[in-house]
């Protein structure tokens, strides 16, 4: 029982490390889309990446008790600190970006209403944050389906009707505004894709003939690739920006990759050579709130403005501060002065 625990720790800490290096390679190369392989190429990741966030969170819920102390409980656990770190790192990178980029105080006094506001007003250096303001909505109301709704007949028939309102009624105004506050229209897809990962997960172990299914679902990724290079589809998904141009492809596509990826990370999570994978999947939310600031750091200090050298630092400068940040406070803690440490 121990053993199975921690193998399901170790790949799912590995499928998110796979989702973010892809986040942080995709905004990496967006300068680089008016090259047709590198456009491909973000089409592609997009397909995926950030429904594996959605369906990654899935995983783990539990219906609530219908009182108030299971929903304190949930909030506190699981939704204010997303509020927390969502302002105060929100703060410190718009303060940031105010020195870094010289802008004036009152573009920087406008941002902190942005940040308020969140969804798509949110760009440069926050442009990331829309995620934390989506899967918080969506944590929400997936909690209140699977608590509140007891058919999971009807679980379903609510998540795929919200998303097929989601899809159709693209890019909808909020009171002659054109984007809503938090992102809060993206939510009719996502609560899709988190379900199925919260059902989905009690399945995955029951799959038997994991080479045989990884190698369809990569057939299936190739011909999705080939078809949109050959411009026999045009399929994307931008859920930061709620375009989408294919309400089937939308919906199976991103289940069926991220099952892909999931199975890679159980399978290589049987091999110590990826496991340093573990430590950047969990350390996911910091790479996802620095990554964008730290592509500035190359302009900065003189180095080439690559996309590669803006991926390993947006990835690896972040984790270096982990590690140091852990080592100081095991300092800490071993040269205390022994009055502290005897009270």
């Amino acid at each position: 029982m121990v053993s199975a625990t921690k193998r399901r720790i170790i790949w799912v800490d590995i499928a998110k490390a796979l989702g973010i290096i892809a986040v942080v390679f995709g905004h990496a190369i967006d300068s680089q889309r008016d090259i047709r392989s590198f456009d491909l190429v973000y089409d592609a990741i997009y397909w995926w990446h950030m429904p594996l966030f959605f369906i990654i969170g899935g995983f783990f819920l539990k219906p609530l008790s219908h009182n108030w102390k299971a929903i304190r409980h949930f909030w506190s656990r699981r939704c204010k600190p997303l509020v927390i770190s969502y302002f105060l790192m929100g703060s410190l990178l718009i303060m940031l970006s105010h020195f870094v980029r010289n802008q004036d105080w009152s573009y920087t006094a406008f941002y902190f209403v942005r940040l308020v506001y969140g969804g798509r007003t949110l760009n440069n250096y926050l442009s990331i944050f829309w995620f934390i303001n989506v899967y918080l909505l969506t944590l929400i109301v997936v909690i209140f389906i699977i608590s509140w709704v007891r058919s999971v007949v009807l679980q379903w028939v609510i998540s795929l009707t919200l998303f097929a309102i989601g899809t159709i009624h693209q890019q909808p105004t909020f009171l002659g505004h054109p984007y809503f506050p938090w992102d809060v229209q993206v939510v009719l897809m996502t609560t899709t894709y988190m379900l199925a990962g919260y059902y989905g997960f009690r399945f995955l172990h029951t799959i038997s003939h994991k080479y045989m299914t990884l190698l369809a679902i990569g057939i299936f990724y190739m011909l999705l690739i080939h078809d949109q290079f050959t411009k026999k589809i045009n399929f994307t998904l931008y859920l930061k920006s709620d375009n989408l141009n294919h309400t089937g492809l939308a919906l199976i596509a991103p289940l069926v990759l991220c099952l892909g990826v999931i199975l890679v990370s159980q399978i290589i999570s049987e091999l110590k050579l990826f496991h340093w994978l573990v430590f950047l999947g969990r350390h996911t939310v910091l790479i996802m709130f620095w990554h964008r600031a730290l592509f500035d750091l190359p302009e900065i200090v003189g180095l080439p403005d690559h996309w590669l050298l803006k991926c390993l630092i947006g990835l690896l400068i972040p984790l270096f501060a982990i590690i140091i940040w852990k080592q100081f406070k095991h300092f800490l803690m071993h040269h205390r002065p022994k009055q502290f440490v005897s009270s």
